[in-house]
């Protein structure tokens, strides 16, 4: 029997064996709620959803949070960085007319979701960050491609254009823009390539059929005056952390970012007409690639004229508490002062120990751990009070970090305190420049 006839009556036949499966699913899928690894919904005409990040109601935006970004905004400013923060809105607030019907079952209102997403930008922008609404733009490619694949809750290449468009256009009307040498590129089309996707793969195995397969034009973006079109304009392509020039913009964020397919970066530095730096990390999350950039002594060095930090809305930024953007903003202002008297380093043990007595500890400081080398991860720091008290902080670098050896640690509930000593236990760290200094936030 030819074989695609012998395929077919298979799947007939799984099919004729669940009614309700064939009736309810175009490709024969079953379960996708119970997945326990990405639980999700089947839509209209292919579309699939996450239940726990795309129906997703709830986004926590606390007034702490928002403080925060105002001041780490401000920070950026100061040193002559204006940032723009870019919230990715959900697939279902994008594309809601996809939906099932079940999605109200799990909460989804769209009314709710267009409010939440537009209040997250307008009080962002109230405190004087530059947050940008990517919800208007992208809804408007319904009519065209959409802007997010079928199957996989990443953008597609017209999604990743629309954006960079949007983005690209509000950098132009800054202030900062007119001291800047605009760069001309262009950006062409290089045929269809097929692009992996974790959550396919995962969902296919609730399903009969073939699932839509993340397919999207790809496009090359080359600077027009270049007569070498391989050029790279986005930095290190290998993902190191380069240093900016000052007519530049730094891009940090997740793998909408960092996925090559949708050419995010590329369509940036189009719209833009400035060079891009892609500085994202797939798997990075929220904080992966902003961290990894702003503590690296590449940034202190030599900062962007712009950061744009791409973020999707279901990214909690207070979901570890206040240190990490509290970590942000020390960063950023670097205003940092040796301290630490007689510092005794054991290189062999990662052991840094400085005498801290007489050192006051004013509230909103932050210790600086610096391992003086790039590759330390892993810091965790013992304090000793006068009175024989000991506290313990510690900071530990995921893989989708980028080492920079620099810690800036939140001194909480110690600036009560008169700090005799601390005991810092590096992964690694250089003898000759290790160092620590005392940050005010």
């Amino acid at each position: 029997m030819n074989k695609n006839l012998l395929l077919g009556a298979v799947l007939a036949a799984a099919l004729s064996a669940s009614p309700a499966l064939a009736a309810n699913s175009a490709f024969g899928c079953k379960h996708l709620e119970d997945n326990p690894t990405l639980p999700s919904v089947e839509g209209r005409d292919g579309f699939f959803f996450r239940i726990f990040a795309d129906l997703r109601m709830q986004h926590p935006f606390t007034e702490d949070t928002v403080a925060q970004m105002g001041k780490l905004a401000e920070a950026l400013k100061t040193h002559g960085t204006t940032m723009l923060y870019v919230p990715i809105p959900t697939k279902s607030v994008t594309l809601p007319t996809f939906l099932p019907d079940e999605a109200k079952l799990f909460g989804f209102d769209e009314d709710v979701a267009v409010a939440v997403y537009e209040d997250q930008v307008a009080r962002l922008n109230a405190k004087g960050v530059i947050a940008v609404d990517l919800l208007s733009a992208l809804r408007t490619t319904n009519g065209g491609d959409p802007p997010f694949f079928r199957s996989d809750f990443h953008w597609t290449s017209r999604g990743a254009e629309t954006a960079a468009q949007t983005i690209g256009g509000m950098i132009k009307q800054l202030p900062g823009y007119a001291d800047v040498t605009p760069v001309n590129y262009e950006t062409k089309a290089t045929g269809a390539e097929l692009a992996v996707s974790g959550m396919r793969r995962t969902l296919q195995a609730y399903c009969v059929l073939s699932l839509p397969p993340v397919i999207s034009t790809s496009y090359e973006t080359v600077e027009v005056a270049s007569a070498d079109a391989s050029l790279d304009i986005f930095g290190d392509s290998g993902g190191e952390t380069e240093g900016a020039a000052n007519d530049e913009i730094a891009l940090v964020g997740t793998s909408f970012s960092d996925a090559l397919v949708p050419n995010f970066s590329g369509f940036l530095a189009q719209y833009a007409s400035l060079p891009v730096a892609n500085m994202a990390i797939t798997g990075g999350n929220q904080f992966g690639a902003i961290t990894s950039y702003l503590t690296s002594r590449e940034f202190q060095a030599d900062r962007p004229k712009f950061l744009v930090w791409e973020n999707p809305i279901y990214n909690n930024l207070a979901q570890f508490g206040t240190g990490s953007l509290t970590e942000l903003i020390a960063a950023a202002r670097n205003d940092c002062q040796p301290v630490g008297n007689t510092p005794d380093i054991d290189k062999a043990k990662g052991l840094y120990q400085a005498d801290l007595t007489g050192t006051p500890i004013t509230p909103n400081q932050v210790l600086l751990a610096d391992a003086g080398d790039n590759g330390s991860r892993d810091v965790v720091l013992n304090f000793e009070s006068t009175d024989g008290r000991t506290f313990t902080r510690e900071v530990h670098r995921g893989d989708r970090f980028r080492g920079t050896g620099r810690f800036f640690i939140p001194l909480e509930s110690l600036d009560s305190l008169e700090l005799s000593k601390v005991s810092i236990q590096f992964d690694r760290l250089s003898e000759e420049k290790a160092t620590i200094s005392l940050c005010n936030t």
